[in-house]
This record gives C-alpha cells, sequence and structure tokens, in this order.
C-alpha cells in the first residue's frame, strides 16, 4: 500500500483552486430585455431572469458592456389552448454589443412548465455565447 503525504493533498487543493478560479472566471455577461407586456409574457420573463441569474454560465450585466450578450424578447409571447391546457410560444432574439452577431430562436412549452421555457432559452443563450467574437 502506497501512503500519501500532506504536500500531496496541499498540492491537489491547490490545483482545484486554480482549476475552479478559471472555470468561474469564464461567465458570459448578459443582459436580458423583454418588451411584453401581458401577464404571461412577464411570467416568462421573470423565469428567464431567475434562470439565467442561476446559471454559472452568465453574469448579468446592464449597460452594454463590451462582451456583452443580449438576449431579448422582443414580442408577447403567444399561446394557444391544447385540450385544458395552454401552450406557450415565445421567440428570442440574441446580439452582441460588440458586433453583428445576430441569431434567434423559437420554442414552446406548456404554461404550467413556464421553467421548461426558461431552461430552453438558457440552453440557446449558452449557444448564442459561444459566437460572441473573442476578447
Amino acid at each position: 500500500m502506497v501512503k500519501i503525504g500532506r504536500p500531496f493533498f496541499a498540492m491537489l487543493i491547490t490545483m482545484s483552486t486554480v482549476v475552479l478560479g478559471n472555470a468561474t472566471s469564464k461567465r458570459t455577461l448578459v443582459e436580458f430585455w423583454h418588451t411584453g407586456d401581458d401577464g404571461l409574457s412577464q411570467k416568462l420573463a421573470d423565469q428567464v431572469e431567475r434562470a439565467l441569474a442561476r446559471s454559472p454560465d452568465f453574469s448579468v450585466s446592464a449597460g452594454r458592456k463590451s462582451g456583452t450578450l443580449i438576449v431579448t424578447i422582443p414580442t408577447n409571447v403567444e399561446w394557444k389552448q391544447i385540450g385544458k391546457r395552454t401552450q406557450v410560444l415565445y421567440h428570442v432574439e440574441f446580439s452582441s454589443v460588440d458586433s453583428d452577431m445576430q441569431s434567434q430562436t423559437k420554442g414552446s412549452c406548456w404554461e404550467d412548465r413556464l421553467s421548461d421555457c426558461a431552461n430552453q432559452i438558457v440552453k440557446a443563450t449558452r449557444i448564442a455565447a459561444q459566437k460572441l467574437p473573442v476578447h
């Protein structure tokens, strides 16, 4: 059996700190904008704001700082009744403060599962962030 001494564990802890420190510094600045003024659009916007704030991939920002990804829900969400449930349909646009990069996505979820839409939007935001120019 091999004995591992304290210097090894100290080195391991130091290496873990360095790796974790680098991972957290890679967060993308993101601004979330929305114009929807009806209740359903506001509920989705609240869910998206919370999901972006919780994501380890993003730092919520303001003021159009360099390197920022702008996530916009430009209109009220649409909806349709399917049986006894309401399906929510959204459109999201992505743009960059620093470049002409633009993309968009559409999706849907059930009204009683708006967090699903928010998670879909965060996933699409990760993809859009990969298209940002490198600083």
